[in-house]
């Protein structure tokens, strides 16, 4: 199971929408994103290129 969560981007410091995996310490890009931020704040965000990268992965080639 996976969650978006609100987290800055490595290089810009933007908000962006990450991906998080469920129990997991880091988001699918690899930021310990240190405060939870309200998803309100995200609301015009864009989605964490690398996070989206990793997640189509998953998606390929996870066997449903």
């Amino acid at each position: 199971m996976y969650e978006m969560c609100v987290g800055p981007e490595k290089t810009s410091g933007a908000l962006v929408w990450h991906v998080l995996a469920k129990q997991a310490a880091a988001t699918l890009c690899g930021q310990q994103l240190r405060e939870r931020i309200e998803a309100s704040d995200g609301d015009r965000a864009r989605h964490c290129p690398d996070c989206m990268a990793s997640f189509e992965k998953l998606m390929v080639t996870t066997p449903c």
